[in-house]
């Protein structure tokens, strides 16, 4: 079985609102979700979120930043699985302050994005891996 490694981060501004990101993946299918993104070849967890905060939402200063101890990891559908080449993705979870920098929205990356109160992107978040890990992060965080 080949497993993606991968880092995500819940993204928080200084209004104290998460991030969500509206995308499409390589089959049509439409989701919000949080950031995701895969560590490619030699590269360390926190250098592959640096990397996937610039090219996904122009991000290049980031306020704070903390490794959450947390992960989950989902099997891809079979079509997926042709088109990436993986079985499964691992995803090691961030917690990131933007604080007031900017969202620059990369649109070969992304849709669109918007921030949301916690009960909002509970509601919003189209994968329960992601409502579940936010759940979580932000019990960790007293958030």
């Amino acid at each position: 079985m080949k497993i993606r490694k991968a880092v995500g981060a819940i993204i928080v501004n200084d209004k104290r609102k998460f991030l969500l990101q509206k995308r499409k993946d390589q089959l049509g299918f439409m989701y919000w979700d949080i950031l995701r993104g895969g560590i490619e070849r030699g590269e360390k967890p926190l250098d592959a979120l640096k990397r996937e905060l610039y090219e996904e939402l122009g991000i290049k200063k980031i306020h704070t930043v903390r490794r959450l101890n947390l992960s989950f990891s989902f099997e891809f559908s079979d079509e997926m699985k042709k088109i990436i080449g993986f079985d499964r993705q691992k995803v090691e979870m961030f917690f990131v302050n933007l604080g007031k920098e900017k969202v620059k929205l990369n649109k070969k990356e992304i849709i669109d994005f918007k921030f949301f109160n916690k009960r909002q992107f509970l509601e919003v978040a189209t994968f329960e891996t992601a409502r579940t890990v936010f759940r979580k992060a932000i019990k960790k965080l007293n958030l």
